[in-house]
């Protein structure tokens, strides 16, 4: 066989390694968002959390201000109003607030901002009881749009209203400072942070840097009912985009350097396995076309062991990764109602077709014609139930879960095996060991899905060839109600079991929708309940359900 140049190898290493880098790459990439959009939320609820601070804070100023001797003095004595000379600033510190009017009880303002018109009060400031802080948004005038804070003034008693005290609130500076606060925090520390403030009618009261007209990236919005606006968080994504393409770009330089002592490796002992060296290549070939299921097997031996080793590592964590993708892609655009409800119309309509495909043979039996009538009774009311369902929604996707109540199993379970099994004893051997009664803690209409659904299992199991059905019910070892639904079929392997049986939307069957044993054990856990299963390759499977007592959940 003709050596191949070192280029060759190297681009046959390289391969796999560039895939699983581009891979990650495209991954980083896309999930910038996903890493953005929490800190800009966090950023917003900082930010709103810091507004209602600063207005506590300054609403508190108020209310200390309302209750201090001097300008109780100041308004109840006329005569003291002229050596009125209060440090107010000493109280209203930092400034929020501006424009502060104080009124004595005759309505009549006794101090007010120079060259600034005096502000009118709430009304409700000269009924209120209490040292109560009022907060209004101004309407008109030259405040229109600002917030409001109006305090009554009471006499040295507390009993009646004797002033009020009337400021606006600075929201510029207000917001200029919470802004400043965020942008300086540890967690907030970023380039390329926006902040605006909007009005009801959508008109912008504040912007964190005025030069800015538009900015992109992640962007999180919450109103602030208080102030009658909406603020708006927006924090570019180009750094987080720009260390994403960074780590890409050496992800696939070192893919690149990775492959060239591999390629290094395998020119040097060509000769020495050459078919190691020809399944390598075969496989990798495989693998690079996108038959990521492909394994390497090579003798332990082998000197290209290793080499087939680090890559099968690596395509399992791209099968892993997409098949990870693919799931949440299947999950995203898959109607989880419209799969339960379609799995259920499954079950149904397999039951009336056991029913019907024995009816021919079985007509002239009257106990057969009374079991059908029942059996087609009983699968027309859950036709019924299942398209009163589509009108309403569900919270889960095994449906919605009723309170358990204390529900006898054992004529559930009577009655699913006159409909679902009864009609195939012809085929198979049906072998039932039920007691009297077995009471549990239960929803009956979805326990008889269950049963139905693990009846319709084991029968599907079976099917093509002659075997035995066996359905068995009373306590387990600690006294709990369980049954048992067994076949003879080809059974489950280990691997299947561990790592597919219970997943939605696996299945092996051709139309299968792969939500019934996946909905049985929802259902079963909502019950409080669990399901295990036992199954040989080549004998027969066993489901068994354990449900709680009555007795556990009284006592």
């Amino acid at each position: 066989m003709r050596q191949k140049s070192f280029l060759t190898y190297f681009a046959i290493c390289a391969v796999p390694l560039l895939l699983l880098a581009a891979l990650n790459y495209w991954n980083g990439v896309r999930s910038v968002d996903n890493t953005v959009n929490p800190i800009v939320q966090a950023d917003l609820n900082s930010l709103t959390a810091g507004i209602d601070h600063l207005l506590d804070e300054q609403g508190n100023a108020l209310l200390k201000l309302a209750v201090a001797p001097e300008i109780q003095t100041a308004i109840t004595i006329s005569s003291a109003r002229d050596q009125f000379n209060f440090n107010l600033e000493s109280i209203l510190a930092p400034g929020y607030l501006k424009n502060l009017t104080i009124y004595d009880g005759n309505h009549q303002s006794i101090r007010s901002e120079p060259g600034v018109p005096p502000l009118i009060p709430d009304d409700r400031v000269w009924t209120t009881q209490g040292n109560v802080l009022l907060e209004r948004i101004v309407e008109s005038g030259p405040n229109k749009g600002n917030l409001e804070f109006s305090v009554p003034v009471h006499n040295q008693s507390g009993i009646g209203n004797v002033g009020a005290i009337v400021a606006i609130v600075d929201l510029q500076r207000l917001f200029a400072t919470s802004a400043r606060l965020l942008k300086t925090g540890s967690t907030s520390n970023a380039p390329g942070m926006l902040i605006v403030v909007r009005d009801n009618s959508g008109n912008t009261i504040y912007q964190s840097d005025s030069s800015v007209a538009h900015a992109s990236g992640a962007t999180a919005s919450a109103p602030m009912p208080r102030l009658n606006a909406t603020i708006d968080v927006t924090r570019s994504t180009n750094e987080f985009v720009s260390s994403a393409h960074r780590w890409g770009i050496a992800g696939l330089v070192l893919a690149l350097l990775l492959a060239l002592p591999a390629a290094y490796l395998l020119n040097r002992n060509v000769h020495k396995r050459s078919r190691g060296i020809a399944r390598v290549t075969e496989d990798l070939s495989a693998i690079a076309k996108g038959e990521l299921d492909r394994r390497i097997i090579l003798q332990s031996s082998d000197d290209a062991r290793v080499l087939a080793d680090n890559i099968n590592v690596m395509t399992e964590q791209m099968r892993a990764q997409v098949a990870r993708e693919a799931e949440s892609r299947q999950f995203d655009s898959f109607v989880r109602i419209s799969a339960m409800l379609t799995h259920d119309l499954k079950n149904a309509i397999e039951g009336l077709s056991l029913t019907v495909s024995n009816m021919e043979r079985h007509f002239d039996n009257e106990q057969f014609r009374i079991d059908a009538m029942k059996g087609l009774t009983s699968a027309t009311d859950k036709l019924k139930a299942l398209v009163a369902r589509l009108s309403r929604p569900v919270s889960s996707l095994s449906g919605e879960h009723k309170r358990p109540t204390k529900t006898d199993l054992v004529p559930i379970l009577k009655r699913v095996i006159a409909m679902t099994a009864e009609p195939v004893r012809g085929q198979h051997t049906l072998q039932t060991n039920l007691p009297d009664n077995l009471f549990a803690l239960a929803d009956a209409a979805r326990i008889e899905e269950v049963i139905e659904n693990l009846l319709l299992n084991a029968i599907e199991a079976m099917d093509g060839k002659s075997g035995t059905l066996r359905i068995e019910a009373g306590e387990d070892s600690d006294g709990k109600p369980a049954f048992s639904v067994s076949d003879t079929g080809p059974g489950m392997s280990r691997v299947f079991i561990e790592n597919r049986l219970f997943r939605p939307f696996a299945t092996t069957k051709k139309n299968g929708i792969g939500l019934g044993l996946y909905t049985c054990r929802e259902v079963i856990r909502a019950s409080g309940g669990s399901i295990d299963v036992q199954s040989v390759e080549g004998a027969g499977t066993t489901f068994r359900v354990v449900l709680p007592s009555v007795s556990q959940r009284q006592a």
